[in-house]
């Protein structure tokens, strides 16, 4: 959503993503937009203690595939912004 409460097109949240990349001194190599479901498939996992919760939000028929996207990250979770 935009500042506008309104819907953000591809290249708007695009262009957010890597300006807040850029403010916090990220390299582009080191995370990108594709990250995000990793995470959020990871975070998941360990907040519900079952990857198959993970596999059920990324929408995966295999959980071969949800275990390809869930990584062994330890990391702070983070809230939201607003």
């Amino acid at each position: 959503m935009n500042e506008d409460g309104e819907r953000l097109i591809k290249d708007a949240l695009r262009f957010r993503f890597d300006r807040a990349r850029l403010a916090v001194k990220v390299d582009k190599d080191l995370f990108q937009f594709r990250d995000l479901r990793a995470k959020a498939g990871t975070d998941k996992t360990e907040s519900s203690r079952d990857i198959r919760a993970a596999q059920r939000q990324l929408g995966h028929m295999s959980l071969t595939m949800t275990e390809r996207y869930v990584r062994e990250r330890k990391g702070d979770k983070v809230g939201l912004t607003r």
